[in-house]
């Protein structure tokens, strides 16, 4: 198969856009173009036939090497699974509230895992992981009181100023609404947002979509549209909590400091390119990270030097709060 990437590779001029990064980046590109999944979401068809109806999706198993460097602790918040991972050496004060990604319809993967064994190693901080219900046997209306729940028994043991929301694709934008959801329950919102790819907007309405989903390896928009719908629940699909690009500036206004790390090659940069611009208009402190070449959630392979050179930032962004 690696001979394979390489052929193709060299099908394309030096100058040629879908060429941008490092040569890992590239061949990390062609192999994921060469699974199913782009061309599965081309059309609505394939999501429709296979997720209405399902037997429910068990998240993949925790990595044995991550399991044996922390202390677990799994349990129900709100009869949902809800995991927390401490470092048994080396832990500071940080708290981060993780919720993956997976187009709202997908459990929690193992390169999840190895994005919060690496934001651990960098950190030292805590890592919850909320496994909230997925759509389409459930919608934002139901998550989001689970998530604050969550939020709320971080908060018996961390405070606010040490506390991140953190996530991927979906789970990233889900990491910003969610302090919209934490203010109106009265909560004090969380020191920062750290989103991974996230996806902001799942109509998939903006002009530059089209572009980027021409040079996206993994991601095609009429299956995610139909995910986002099922997510919204009969709902306006830009609603801030299931669009928080489409948010009023007074919403954007509110968010704590956020930084996004996103690639040029993902269908969720434009989303993200207009959340920032229209943030920092309404005032908020928000850095958007550009990495040419990445693909969507690049960081999930954290040995591509855009991974590292990803990590390094936000590690330095994060800092390592000693404990008391």
């Amino acid at each position: 198969m690696m001979e394979r990437i390489r052929r193709s590779l060299q099908r394309y001029p030096p100058n040629d856009p879908r060429l941008e990064g490092s040569l890992p980046m590239r061949l990390a590109s062609r192999v994921i173009a060469l699974t199913p999944t782009k061309d599965r979401h081309r059309t609505t068809d394939w999501v429709e036939s296979t997720y209405p109806g399902r037997e429910y999706p068990e998240p993949a198993a925790m990595p044995r090497s991550l399991a044996k460097a922390h202390s677990i602790q799994d349990r129900l918040v709100d009869g949902i699974r809800t995991i927390t991972v401490r470092p048994r050496k080396g832990a500071t004060r940080l708290h981060i509230i993780y919720t993956h990604g997976g187009v709202y319809i997908n459990e929690l993967s193992r390169p999840h895992w190895w994005i919060v064994a690496e934001l651990m190693r960098r950190t030292g901080a805590t890592v919850t992981v909320p496994l909230y219900r997925l759509a389409p046997e459930s919608t934002y209306r139901e998550v989001y009181p689970y998530l604050t729940a969550v939020y709320r028994g971080v908060l018996q043991t961390s405070d606010a100023a040490d506390v991140v929301l953190a996530g991927d694709s979906a789970g990233g934008g889900l990491a910003v609404a969610q302090c919209w959801a934490f203010a109106d329950a009265g909560l004090p919102a969380p020191s920062k947002i750290l989103a991974i790819s996230p996806w902001l907007d799942v109509t998939g309405t903006h002009p530059d979509v089209p572009r980027y989903e021409r040079i996206d390896a993994m991601l095609s928009v009429p299956g995610a549209i139909r995910a986002g719908s099922w997510w919204a629940g009969g709902d306006d699909p830009r609603t801030p909590l299931v669009s928080p690009a489409s948010a009023p500036a007074e919403m954007l206004g509110s968010l704590p400091p956020t930084r996004i790390y996103q690639g040029t090659r993902d269908v969720c940069l434009p989303d993200a390119v207009l959340f920032r611009d229209r943030a920092r208009e309404a005032g908020a402190d928000v850095v958007l990270r550009e990495y040419p070449g990445a693909f969507h959630v690049f960081p999930g392979l954290p040995w591509l030097p855009e991974s590292r050179a990803a990590y390094a930032d936000l590690a330095d962004w994060l800092g390592r709060p000693a404990l008391p």
